[in-house]
């Protein structure tokens, strides 16, 4: 991995769709517009608190999510982590441009 991290395609297509679908205000969407707008790299954003949180967060939940899974459902899972892990650069994003939305409301977690 680099640090731009943004650019590896399936990096960019999660902060393209968190930018898209999570308003100005949920911490997500503004760390995926804050990256993506190249108003600071993923660590630098991540390191906002708000974001940072929001991150941790998130993280825990899908942590919890996963253990909560069948063994037949942990299986799928871990098929299709291996399915995208072995596409690599092979995977395409469709780009498009984002709206004129900046990362607002990320000064409220500094």
């Amino acid at each position: 991995m680099t640090d731009e991290i943004h650019q590896q395609p399936l990096a960019r297509a999660v902060l393209t769709t968190l930018a898209k679908n999570r308003g100005g205000n949920d911490p997500l969407g503004s760390l995926s517009r804050t990256v993506l707008h190249g108003e600071a790299d993923l660590r630098t954003a991540a390191a906002f608190s708000w974001h940072g949180l929001a991150l941790d967060d998130a993280f825990t939940a899908s942590l919890n999510e996963r253990d909560a899974l069948t063994r037949d459902e942990r299986a799928e899972w871990e098929r299709q982590a291996q399915q995208l892990r072995e596409a690599g650069t092979a995977l395409t994003v469709e780009v498009q441009p984002l709206d004129s939305a900046t990362s607002e409301g990320r000064e409220q977690g500094r």
